[in-house]
């Protein structure tokens, strides 16, 4: 959509919205994030909340930053590097929300001084306003522990200042024995100014040339200047043997996948009911291999999603 020179699209987002508690059910945002082009002017926009549950809910709405670690946690903060949390204004800062209605929640960004090329992001936080209350009991001291929790989601605004370049790599592939099972790992960069959709396949292909097993792979968002470690459980039986391991992720700014592949010496399971960290499994552990192809870096040239959200200029 595009109304007086400002975009805002919209769409599905991997991996980035944060739903905790009952609300997952209950609450609805459209659309789940926003894109905008801070280039031209003050971009604004809307999301619309519903109440899709038979109570009355209520929020506080604030704009917050966001990041993940290599091991995927999201950690939430005001601001940070490359965020747009301290330029966000949203009207209502509060709502109420009877059952089966809607309200809508207006954004917009007001950037502070020249802003060097690349994207930007923050997220709309829905904090509940309600404190969920549970009593938990020692049974040694009979002490009783009383512990408040407050649920909310997240729903993102990403920025692009000038030509932003979405680049990537799979930095690491390896295949390890965690936890009693075999887990196909990869590391994935995002190397360009802006974030990475990635999800694809992998495959392992005996020295034949047999596909032993397969399938999709990935399903997550890269930020900005950020890596992640993606894990896959590996649940057929592979003879001991050395095979060769492929990697393939697609997205949705790339040209080309990020590809790597490696050779493995598949690892042994260690016996059944074998404690963690014993010999068996530690020795299989060490097995992962380095790659031997590295990835190939793409630029942005993949479709955009599709506008759903509301916009305006100021």
């Amino acid at each position: 959509m595009q109304m007086f020179g400002t975009r805002v699209k919209g769409g599905v987002l991997i991996g980035i919205c944060l739903l905790t508690g009952t609300l997952q059910a209950d609450i609805a945002i459209q659309p789940a994030f926003v894109e905008v082009n801070m280039d031209e002017g003050r971009p604004a926009g809307v999301f619309m909340v519903s109440n899709l549950g038979d109570k009355e809910e209520r929020f506080r709405v604030n704009a917050v930053h966001f990041t993940y670690t290599e091991q995927g946690a999201l950690t939430r903060s005001a601001t940070g590097a490359n965020s747009l949390a301290p330029w966000i204004r949203f009207n209502p800062r509060e709502l109420t929300l009877a059952p089966g209605t809607r309200r809508a929640v207006r954004f917009a960004v007001v950037p502070r001084g020249k802003l060097d090329t690349g994207e930007y992001w923050a997220a709309m936080e829905l904090e509940s306003l309600a404190v969920n209350e549970v009593v938990s009991k020692n049974e040694k001291t009979g002490k009783a522990v009383k512990l408040r929790s407050v649920s909310s989601i997240l729903a993102p605004v990403f920025g692009t200042v000038g030509k932003t370049s979405y680049e990537g790599q799979i930095k690491d592939l390896q295949v390890q024995v965690e936890n009693g099972a075999v887990a196909l790992k990869a590391l994935i960069a995002a190397t360009g100014t802006g974030r990475l959709g990635v999800k694809g396949e992998y495959a392992i292909v005996d020295a034949a040339g047999k596909v032993m097993d397969g399938g999709p792979f990935g399903g997550t968002y890269v930020l900005r200047g950020g890596q992640r470690w993606v894990k896959k459980t590996i649940g057929a039986d592979i003879p001991k043997g050395e095979y060769s391991v492929r990697v393939s992720l697609q997205a949705a700014h790339l040209e080309q996948p990020l590809v790597k592949e490696i050779r493995v010496a598949w690892p042994e399971l260690p016996p059944a009911g074998a404690q963690p960290g014993s010999a068996p499994q530690q020795a299989a552990s060490d097995k992962s291999v380095k790659s031997e192809k590295q990835s190939k870096d793409s630029t942005d040239g993949g479709k955009q999603p599709k506008a759903q959200g509301s916009t305006q200029s100021r």
